[in-house]
């Protein structure tokens, strides 16, 4: 132990504050401060803090204490720092989701952005304040010139002060839980010109935002219904450089798909897109799609590389596989939902199947679940194995298969598509009762 604190000690400062800086939390390297006067002084120098109410409170302070509790203890140690340059300050009320006005004091909150306004980098504030807006807390924050990534969490900003200021360098920006209307969240963007990824956690007040940003490349609504309350009607993004989308309970989507590579889509969401050509990954999940704007994306679609469709489908009528999939010459993984598979077993006897003019390449893994077991079920995944030259896995979900006298048939034509195909590793899932 003597040998371990002598190495230590050699230490020269910068390596010793980065260790420091490195602890969980802001409580570890207050207790690390009451070692010996070296390292008082080493707390000081530290450049990453983080507050975290369950943490600080925990065993120590009465379960009902208010935001005022964790300010005195921020403000007692960050005041007495320098230089920070990430920092977490997060307070969780004990009574869910809020104690009435129990939050952080804007006049604080003030007092601590401007200590750090010269170098923090990276913040996250979790202020339970839904009560009122703090627009002080929005100006003061705008003076953070090297703020690159921003966290905020609950807090209300119905309109942005006209005096905040250009967040210059900010790249990343979170909101998380806000009440924020559509123009505020606009006007956001619009001041952080080199901003690339945004994400909105179910923030209320959203409606149809308009958003234009030239470098954006990452854009995420969770909008999560429990908490937000109501769907967002649309979406509309100007951003040349967008690459990756993901979408939760947003109705509508308007963008310029030249770009994107990656889409994720929760809900049904109608996407006012005129081309996909970039698009390598698209995940289409959760209730209430309509069966034609899902066709419409995977047939925009050109390079797909990897197709996931999950959805549950409100009215499935017949789809042809060759129409669907045949220009999918990239395609490397794909999983078919049930719903959108029982439509294509129902497009088996609307014509022909077209397996000589239908290739797909480069398809390498494939996963199906499987309602209903009938001879369409068959001739689907026989088509795709004669298709599929390089496929070498075909997972088969047949958990919820549907109990008929033709799945003795079924299980028996799966071993056949076996035997027809040696080179692909066949894997059936389905309940012990079914077999």
């Amino acid at each position: 132990m003597m040998g371990a604190m002598g190495n230590f000690d050699v230490l020269p400062d910068s390596v010793a504050c980065l260790i420091l800086s490195k602890l969980k939390n802001a409580q570890m390297v207050a207790q690390c401060a009451m070692v010996c006067h070296r390292w008082k002084m080493l707390s000081q120098l530290v450049d990453t803090l983080a507050f975290e109410s369950f943490k600080l409170f925990e065993k120590k302070v009465d379960k009902n204490s208010k935001a005022s509790c964790l300010e005195a203890i921020v403000t007692h140690m960050l005041l007495n720092t320098s230089g920070i340059r990430n920092l977490k300050i997060s307070y969780h009320p004990v009574v869910w989701p809020w104690i009435p006005n129990d939050y952080f004091c804007e006049e604080k909150v003030c007092n601590w952005l401007r200590h750090v306004n010269m170098s923090l980098e990276q913040l996250t504030l979790v202020d339970p304040n839904r009560a009122k807006p703090q627009p002080e807390k929005l100006l003061r924050l705008s003076e953070c010139k090297k703020l690159q990534w921003l966290n905020l969490c609950y807090g209300m900003i119905p309109e942005v002060p006209s005096s905040c200021q250009r967040f210059e360098q900010l790249r990343t920006l979170y909101l998380d839980l806000i009440a924020i209307s559509d123009e505020s969240l606009a006007t956001l963007v619009d001041l952080s010109p080199l901003l690339e990824d945004l994400k909105v956690n179910s923030c209320k007040g959203l409606h149809s935002p308009n958003l234009s940003a030239l470098n954006l490349a990452s854009l995420e609504f969770a909008n999560n219904l429990d908490v937000s309350t109501a769907m967002i009607h649309s979406v509309s993004v100007n951003a040349p450089k967008l690459v990756k989308v993901s979408l939760s309970h947003v109705e509508k989507l308007v963008i310029d798909g030249s770009a994107l590579l990656e889409l994720d889509l929760l809900c049904h969401v109608r996407a006012d897109i005129r081309e996909l050509p970039a698009l390598t990954n698209l995940n289409i999940g959760g209730e209430s799609w309509a069966l034609d704007s899902l066709t419409h994306l995977i047939r925009l679609a050109t390079n797909l590389c990897c197709l996931h469709v999950d959805a549950v489908i409100d009215w499935k009528y017949p789809v042809q596989i060759q129409s669907i999939l045949h220009h999918l010459l990239e395609l490397h993984s794909m999983h078919i939902g049930a719903d959108f598979f029982e439509c294509l077993q129902a497009g088996v006897g609307t014509g022909p199947l077209g397996i000589s003019t239908m290739s797909l390449p480069r398809l390498a893994s494939l996963s199906v679940v499987v309602g209903c077991g009938s001879h369409s079920c068959i001739l689907v995944l026989s088509t795709l194995l004669k298709c599929a030259p390089m496929l070498h896995t075909l997972t088969i979900d047949a958990e919820d298969l549907r109990k008929s006298m033709d799945n003795i048939t079924f299980f028996t034509d799966i071993l056949g598509l076996q035997r027809d195909h040696p080179h692909v590793k066949v894997t059936l899932v389905c309940p012990n009762s079914l077999v």
